[in-house]
């Protein structure tokens, strides 16, 4: 086997994996109303929407490679650990549009994203016991989730929230 088809087989894994994430997460959670994300107040520092797709495009096939790379690099009890993390981070970010988009609620969607940073936080420090790189290709999730989580927790502050009413918006 060439070393660019072993490149190539060793890429298609983590991709196919992205995609399947991000195809699962849409189907979630696709807006009735795409004018929703435009109706709530946004933190002054939120970036702009166009943003959001391909950040969380290089986030997810970081953490891609990074649960690929684990799954064979790792072993014994920190292997489950980190496949179970990387578990309970793809759930969450399948339901993240299912609770904000369709049951359109900033409080849950502060939750989720803070409950993914916080597992992005726990399985990075495990990773680079084990394979740098893995970690490595982790970090655009924490820096990303370094950003959204405060956009994330100010929104749900300033908007009142269909399930939660308004008694979380500060005025």
């Amino acid at each position: 086997m060439s070393n660019a088809s072993t490149i190539l087989r060793s890429a298609l894994k983590p991709a196919a994996l992205t995609a399947g994430l991000m195809l699962a997460g849409t189907a979630a959670g696709r807006p009735d109303d795409p004018e929703y994300y435009r109706s709530l107040r946004q933190a002054p520092y939120a970036p702009p929407p166009v943003a959001f797709g391909p950040a969380w495009a290089i986030a997810k096939l970081g953490w891609s490679v990074a649960t690929v790379r684990a799954s064979r690099s790792v072993q014994g009890r920190d292997r489950k650990r980190l496949l179970a993390l990387a578990a309970v981070d793809a759930a969450v970010y399948v339901s993240f549009s299912y609770a904000y988009f369709r049951r359109r609620s900033p409080v849950l969607a502060a939750a989720w994203t803070a409950a993914d940073a916080a597992v992005t936080a726990v399985s990075l420090p495990l990773l680079a016991r084990h394979d740098k790189v893995a970690a490595a290709a982790l970090l655009p999730q924490a820096a990303w989730l370094g950003l959204a989580t405060p956009v994330a927790i100010y929104q749900a502050q300033a908007n009142p929230d269909p399930i939660f009413g308004d008694r979380l918006v500060s005025r």
